[in-house]
């Protein structure tokens, strides 16, 4: 169970080809979903990959969701 909810996500987004270049996740839980990041990062996908992807809930993957519609 997290006992600290609150967490701070930033992105860096390439503007031509919309490919995620990295990630600054903080959080209790970061560490839980770095790993989704570097598969993204390393198979270059857009950042529209993990935006529309579905997340379990409750965990600290879903904040993705928000992150990368911000983007839009």
């Amino acid at each position: 169970m997290i006992s600290r909810t609150t967490s701070v996500f930033k992105a860096v987004i390439d503007a031509k080809t919309n490919e995620i270049i990295g990630v600054r996740l903080f959080g209790e839980s970061a560490h839980k979903i770095i790993n989704i990041i570097t598969v993204a990062v390393n198979a270059h996908l857009r950042y529209t990959t993990l935006r529309d992807q579905i997340y379990t809930h409750p965990i600290l993957a879903e904040g993705l969701n928000d992150l990368f519609a911000m983007v839009d």
